[in-house]
This record gives C-alpha cells, structure tokens and sequence, in this order.
C-alpha cells in the first residue's frame, strides 16, 4: 500500500508493500518452467521432451527495472519414480519515498510425470518480517497443509482432486498443445500463497508481433488469462509457436507490469539508483482539505473512466452514494456518532475469535489490551484507549513490512498501517469487543492526496465504528474512503485479496473535494 504522511514524520501508513505482495502473487505464476515434463497417461500429448531447464526473466514496471524471476525444472528419480521438481523464485526491489525495499516469493513443487500435484513449500520473503511459509502434500484425497506465520503453525486441509495442478501447469498447457486463436482453455490450479485452489481461463486472440527484450520482434500468440482468486485481474500472455512465453504484461496501479525471458547475466544485472518509487507514482491527488481528520462530513465526487466506482467503494451508515451518471458518484462521508447504549452484540464469532493473523489469545495482546483499558469499563471509552496505547506505543515505522499479524507486531512494535490495523483489531477482541480491518483511502496533508490505508473497526451499539491507530484521534473524520473490510478469519479470502479494490483503482480513479464540514475546536 502507499503512505499516509503527517506533517510529523511519526505518524505514516502502508498500501504499496501489499500491492506489491500481489504483484508477486502474480510473477510466480508467470515465471514457472519453460520445458515442463510430457503428460505420460494424460489425454494431451506433449509437444516437447523430458528434460532439465533454467529460466531467467526480468520485470519492468513501464521503462524501470524493478526485478527478476528465475525457474528450474529437474527430473529426478524417487523411490523409482521419475518426479517433475520445479522451483519459482521472485525478487523485487524499489523504492517507497526513497528508502529501498527488497521482496521475494521461493516455490517448490514436486509432480508425476501426468502432471499430478505430490508436495510443495512456498514462501513469502518480507524482511524484516519473519517470512511466512507453507508446506502442502497430498494424501488419501487431501491437501495436507501446514502454515507458519509469526512461527505459529497451523494445520488446514483441502479436498484434493488430481486434476489439479501446480502453478508450473499454465506453460506447460501450451507446450501440450498450442491454442489457435479463438480458443478456449481452462483448468484449476494451486494459489499456494493463499492455500487455496482458483480456476484459470485462457482465451487466445491472434498471433501479433510483439515487442520482446532488446529490441527483438517475434511473432507470438496473444492469450488473455483470468482466474477466480483475483476477479477482474487480467494477465496477457504472449506464447510463441514453441509453446514458451517470452512476454508476459498486466496492468499494476495505473502502469504496465511486465516480464521478459533474458539470460542470466542480464536478470542480475543490480538495480541501483534507478528503484521505482510506487508510493509517490500511486497518490491520488486533491485540491486541499484543511483538517481533513476533524471533519465531521466530506463530499466528494469520484469517478472512474470505464466503469461504475460505486461498485467498488463501501456503503452504511458513515458512507452514501449517489450515482451522477454511468462513471461517476457522488459520496458523502460523515464521522461516525459516539455510542452510548451497549446491547449485546449481534455479530458473528469470525469477529470475537482469534485467528491466524489477529492472534487475540497471544500473552502480549491481552496485556497490552489489559494495560491499555486499567479499570475501565465503558467498552467505547476502551477501545480509544487501546486505539491511543497502539498509536503511542508502536514507534519504530518500518515500512518494508506487508502485512504482519498481530502477535508478531505485538513481539516487534514496529511496523506500518497494516499493523497497526491488526494489533488494534487483537486487542480488541482480547477484550471481547468484536473487531475487523478496513481498507481504502486517506487523506494525506503534507501532499494533498489520497493514498492507501488500512485501519480498524470496533462493533457497538450494534453498528461498526471505526477507529484509525495511525493516528490515533479518537476515530476517525471523514477523510477516510472505505473500500472494503475484512475478519481476517481463517476461513474467509486470503488476507491479500483484500487489497485488490485498490489495485484496481488506483492509477484510474479521480476524487474531487465538493465540500467539508469541521468540527469547532
């Protein structure tokens, strides 16, 4: 996500780093084995031999560098049997205001020759963090799986269906059989980086000449790629007559993404001084809203080129709609009232329990919640003390971190929005208030944008309040723009895909300030 910048450097937030995490998401399918094993048994036939290969590819975001991906594939002998091992490593570096950041994604698979998921680890590099890791095999009709975050670990299972595949599946589709233009293709492949199963389709367009690295033309066929886990996330392939894909593009925060197949020498090739900075480059820009976080009530007027914004953007009682005509809204934000009734709450358990990433029965969540509170016992008065305690006590803002869960920023205190978001969200729930995360916009001052952001919400008085530990005013104004929230739950949509509003907007969407209402000081 991006950064929310107070005029005072202790207070700034993070959208880019998740971004980024999805973009990753995203090569790693991409920058899987170019020679993939035959199909032996299967109904397709393979165009192309058994054998070993290295593969490197190089990422631009629009003219700048950004990174590299390498795969491999071996065939090995085990117990016997010929396996298919392939690995996909991802590594990213730019820049976010100036200070660099450094990413990366390592995935491992082990296969039949018929193509048959056996195993597979990922992992997913954010340091300082500690990284977060998953290990899968199949047995007995089941993806057994072990997830570590925050060194927790946690056992999932997934019914498991042999025509699944691993992500190095998508080129080896075309190495089976070239599609011709007009086809349709699909299948279901692993998200290991979300422990889940999405359905790819591809649809081929027409052979055109394309554009590949230094400056090299080559006749390739166009293929356009969806999948289930990321709606309305397209990815371009450019898939040459031999079934590789030496070009791949997507759109990524208003720029083009792009990857091409290079040697070694050129994908390792450092990357210094020249780090794309996407913080700036993904700021909204505004005419100037002075107190923007102690307004009581905003009116903007946002519009998206293309497509509807108000099917993006969240609606209740702190946030209206109304359509202007097929690309525009006009949205009024208003500061959520202070409760004063607090009936038993009607919400579902996903909000009151702990999880995976807001990890509420964590030892040092309940004492940070408990010396937060004291002897406190109105439950909204609690949960701006808690919301204050995060805001003072979280003090090193590191900003290279994406999504941290909360026992692992309760152990550190350091981080961005997202964790102050979450640690406010566990200590919440330490102290049975039902939480959740919200994602959108905010209000910059010190640039007169809107940038990503992440905070939290708090359910009394049976509607959601929200509170923002980033700036930790007691709630929020109406400079926040929500999008979207989230439990966290373990059983609800990978915490990542909660972004992907944002991804979708940013670079094409325009707010204008129609008019504000401050509260008297």
């Amino acid at each position: 996500m991006q950064t929310y910048l107070l005029e005072k450097k202790q207070n700034q937030t993070l959208t880019v780093l998740t971004w980024i995490s999805i973009f990753l998401f995203l090569l790693s399918i991409c920058a899987c084995s170019q020679n993939p094993a035959s199909e032996t048994g299967s109904t397709a036939t393979s165009k192309t031999a058994i054998q070993d290969e290295d593969v490197w590819q190089v990422i631009y975001v629009n003219s700048q560098r950004i990174g590299y991906a390498y795969s491999q594939t071996r065939i090995e002998d085990q117990a016997g049997v010929k396996v298919i091992r392939s690995q996909s490593d991802s590594f990213l570096k730019i820049k976010r205001f100036g200070q660099v950041i450094n990413m990366g994604t390592h995935l491992k698979t082990t296969e039949n020759t018929k193509g048959e998921l056996l195993s597979y680890t990922f992992e997913m590099k954010n340091p300082p963090a500690d990284s977060t890791v998953s290990k899968g095999v199949v047995e007995d009709g089941k993806l057994k799986i072990n997830t570590q975050v925050a060194n927790k670990v946690k056992q999932s299972e997934l019914k498991w269906n042999p025509a699944f595949h691993a992500p190095s599946y998508l080129e080896r589709i075309f190495k089976m059989s070239q599609m011709k233009p007009g086809e349709e293709k699909s299948f279901s492949m692993l998200l290991p980086e979300y422990n889940k199963v999405t359905e790819v389709k591809l649809l081929a367009l027409d052979y055109e000449t394309t554009e590949l690295y230094g400056d090299r033309d080559e006749k390739c066929l166009h293929v356009k790629m969806t999948q289930s886990a990321l709606p309305g996330m397209i990815v371009d392939l450019y898939v040459t007559e031999d079934g590789e894909i030496p070009k791949t593009a997507m759109d990524f925060l208003g720029s083009s993404m792009l990857t091409y197949t290079v040697s070694k020498e050129t994908a390792l090739e450092e990357i210094s001084g020249e780090e794309l900075d996407l913080a700036v480059q993904t700021l909204i820009k505004v005419k100037s809203l002075p107190r923007a976080h102690d307004t009581t009530k905003v009116v903007y007027k946002v519009t998206l080129p293309g497509e509807d914004p108000a099917k993006l953007l969240a609606t209740g009682e702190t946030q209206q709609i109304k359509s202007l005509d097929k690309n525009s809204i006009e949205l009024t934000v208003s500061k959520a009232p202070v409760p004063t009734q607090f009936p038993k709450s009607k919400v579902g358990s996903e909000f009151v329990t702990p999880t995976q990433f807001v990890q509420s029965d964590d030892p040092r969540i309940i004492k940070y919640a408990k010396e937060a509170v004291k002897s406190e016992t109105n439950p909204w008065k609690q949960a701006l003390l808690m919301e204050r305690y995060v805001y003072k006590n979280l003090r090193k803002k590191n900003f290279s971190t994406a999504l941290a869960s909360a026992a692992e920023v309760a152990k550190n205190m350091e981080g961005d929005c997202t964790e102050h978001a979450v640690l406010l969200a566990a200590m919440l729930r330490a102290q049975n208030l039902p939480s959740r995360v919200a994602v959108g916009m905010v209000y910059i001052p010190s640039r007169s944008s809107f940038g990503g952001h992440m905070w939290t919400e708090v359910f009394l008085d049976n509607r959601w309040i929200p509170l923002d530990a980033t700036l930790g005013k007691g709630g929020i104004g109406a400079g926040h723009i929500k999008l979207t929230d989230s439990s966290l739950a373990d059983n609800a949509p990978a915490p990542l895909t909660i972004f992907l509003p944002l991804l979708q907007t940013v670079g094409k969407l325009s707010i204008e300030i129609i008019d504000s209402t401050s509260k008297s000081k």
